[in-house]
C-alpha cells in the first residue's frame, strides 16, 4: 500500500506539455545572499521516468509578504526537455526523500514557518493552506481557509491515509448523465459485500474487507486530470477502471441529432457524462463541463502510467469543484496530515490575478500582492491557456529575481532551473574548486611590492612611507577580494534541511 502511495504521488507535471512561454533561469552570481551546498546533491525521480538532478542552495525567498532565508533546489539537469518549459516547481507537499534516499531541502511552507528560522517573518503562520481554482485561475489561502469561499462555510475533515502524502479513500466512481444511470468503474471482486456496505446493512463487511474496498486517491495540483487505474490494482478489481470509463463516457448529443430531439421530447436535459464519487464516505460530483479540456469536448481523464500501481490521482479537475485544506500543523513522519474538503461557493470571487506590490525592476515585472481577508492570507494562482497547470509567483535572491513556478501539492521541493554558465562560475569559485588565477597573480605582485618596500625602507628611512601605504592598501584589497569570493561558505543560521 505504501509503495503504491509513493509511486502514485510521484506522477506529477502531466500538464507540462501544454505549458508555453520563455523559461526564466535563476542567476546565482547576481544574488549577494546566495549560498550553495555542493555536498548536498539530490535527484528527484518521477514515475513517468522523468528526473531532475540538483544541489541544495540557500537564499532569501519571498512569497507574498512572507520572506525568509530558506533551502531550495538548484536544478542543474533534467532528463527530458519537457521539464525545461517552466521556471521550476513550488512543492507544497509533505517532506520526502530523494530518489536515492537523499535528504531533500525542507519544503517552502515548512521552512517559512519553522520557529528556528530567525530570518523568517512567517514563524507565526500556521502550517496549513487551502487551494481551489476556476477554469481561469486559482487561489491559495495561507494559514487556513475563508469560510465564505465554500458552501455552508465549513469543511469536512479527514485524516490522510498516508503520513507522507495527501491521500483520501475512494470506494466508488461512477460515470453517467445522472446518478440513476451512472455506471460503476471501480468493480471490486467482492461486489456483493460492497453493495451491502453502501446500503448500510449490519455485519456486512469485516474491517479488513473494508480496507480492501478502498482505492487510495492522491490530491495533486501538479497533475492536470483525473487519473484512474489502468490495471486491476493488484488483483483487487475485476478490470481496469479507466477502460470502463472510456466505454461509458458520453458527450451530449449534437444539437440537431435524433438523440437530442428525443431527449427534448421526453423532457430530459441534454448533457454529457458526470463523474460521481464516494470519497471517505462523502458523495462528490465532478460535472461534465468541469471535466473537459478547454476548447475541446475531450474529458481530462487519463489512465495511470505503467510505473504507477494503480492509485487514483485527483488532479486539477477536482480542484475546480472542491476547495481542499492541507493541514500539516500537527503532522509528522508518523502522524498523517488532516485534509479538509468542501464544495466551492459559486458566488465567491477569486482574488484578482495581477495586483503588484513588489517591483522587480530588472525583469520589468512585479510580484503579486497578498490579500488578507478574514484571518487568512490569499495569493492568486495563474493558469496556462488550457487550464491544465497552475503557477505561483515568488522571488529569490538579493536583489529579487522573479519566477513563475508550477504549484504542486504532490511534491515537496522548491526548485528553480539555474543558468549553466553562471552556476559553473559560482561553483568553481565558491565550492572548493580551483579559484581563477587572477587572485594568485595579485598575491605575487603584492609580495614583490612588499619586498621592494622593505628594501627601500632599509636604505631611505621614512622616505619609504608612501610605498608602505601602497603595500597596506594592496593587502587590504586582496583580503576584501578573497573574502568576497568566499563569502558564501557561511553556513545557514540553523539546520533547515
Amino acid at each position: 500500500f505504501e509503495r503504491a502511495m509513493l509511486r502514485a504521488a510521484a506522477v506529477v507535471w502531466l500538464g507540462l506539455m501544454a505549458v508555453q512561454g520563455k523559461q526564466i533561469l535563476y542567476q546565482p552570481s547576481k544574488s549577494s545572499t546566495f549560498v550553495a551546498r555542493e555536498e548536498l546533491p539530490f535527484t528527484i525521480q518521477y514515475a513517468d521516468a522523468n528526473a531532475i538532478e540538483a544541489i541544495t542552495c540557500f537564499d532569501y525567498v519571498q512569497l507574498g509578504h512572507y520572506k525568509a532565508r530558506v533551502p531550495f533546489g538548484c536544478f542543474l539537469r533534467a532528463s527530458t526537455p519537457l521539464l525545461k518549459n517552466v521556471d521550476g516547481v513550488a512543492g507544497f507537499g509533505i517532506p520526502k526523500v530523494g530518489a536515492n534516499g537523499e535528504k531533500l531541502p525542507m519544503p517552502l511552507l515548512w521552512a517559512l514557518t519553522d520557529p528556528r528560522n530567525v530570518e523568517s517573518n512567517a514563524r507565526g503562520l500556521k502550517r496549513r493552506y487551502t487551494f481551489f481554482a476556476s477554469k481561469d485561475h486559482g487561489e491559495v489561502q495561507l494559514g487556513g481557509y475563508d469560510p465564505q469561499s465554500v458552501e455552508g462555510g465549513e469543511m469536512r475533515y479527514f485524516k490522510s491515509l498516508s503520513p507522507g502524502e495527501f491521500v483520501l479513500g475512494v470506494s466508488s466512481i461512477r460515470v453517467g448523465t445522472s446518478p440513476e444511470n451512472a455506471v460503476e468503474v471501480l468493480r471490486f471482486h467482492d461486489e456483493e459485500d460492497k453493495a451491502m456496505e453502501e446500503a448500510g446493512g449490519e455485519d456486512v463487511v469485516e474491517a479488513e474487507d473494508h480496507k480492501r474496498n478502498i482505492i487510495p486517491a492522491v490530491l495533486d495540483t501538479g497533475t492536470s486530470c483525473l487519473v484512474l487505474p489502468s490495471n486491476d490494482h493488484g488483483g483487487l478489481l475485476t478490470q481496469s477502471p479507466f477502460e470502463i470509463f472510456v466505454q461509458h463516457f458520453r458527450n451530449p448529443p449534437s444539437l440537431f441529432s435524433a438523440a437530442h430531439a428525443k431527449m427534448i421530447n421526453e423532457g430530459l436535459k441534454s448533457s454529457g457524462s458526470n463523474v460521481y464519487m464516494t470519497v471517505n464516505g462523502e458523495q462528490m460530483v465532478l460535472p461534465y463541463e468541469s471535466l473537459l479540456i478547454t476548447g475541446t469536448d475531450k474529458p481530462c481523464v487519463r489512465g495511470s502510467p505503467p510505473l504507477q500501481q494503480g492509485s487514483i490521482i485527483l488532479g486539477d479537475v477536482f480542484f475546480r469543484n472542491y476547495a481542499v485544506l492541507f493541514d500539516m500543523d500537527h503532522s509528522s513522519r508518523m502522524e498523517p496530515a488532516t485534509i479538509g474538503v468542501a464544495k466551492i461557493n459559486s458566488n465567491y470571487k477569486i482574488i484578482p490575478e495581477s495586483t503588484p506590490i513588489i517591483p522587480v525592476n530588472e525583469l520589468g515585472e512585479p510580484l503579486v500582492r497578498m490579500h488578507v481577508h478574514r484571518g487568512v492570507d490569499k495569493l492568486p494562482i495563474e493558469d496556462n491557456s488550457q487550464g491544465t497547470q497552475y503557477f505561483v509567483q515568488l522571488t529569490i535572491g538579493t536583489p529579487p529575481q522573479l519566477f513563475k513556478l508550477a504549484f504542486d501539492t504532490g511534491s515537496s521541493t522548491l526548485g528553480v532551473f539555474v543558468a549553466p554558465p553562471t552556476m559553473n562560475d559560482v561553483m568553481s569559485e565558491e565550492l572548493g574548486r580551483p579559484i581563477p588565477v587572477v587572485p594568485q597573480e595579485l598575491m605575487k605582485e603584492e609580495a614583490l611590492l612588499q619586498t621592494k618596500a622593505r628594501a627601500f625602507l632599509k636604505h631611505s628611512g621614512t622616505a619609504g612611507i608612501p610605498w608602505l601605504v601602497m603595500s597596506l592598501v594592496g593587502v587590504v584589497a586582496i583580503v576584501l577580494l578573497v573574502g568576497q569570493r568566499r563569502r558564501r561558505f557561511v553556513d545557514p543560521p540553523y539546520d533547515v534541511l
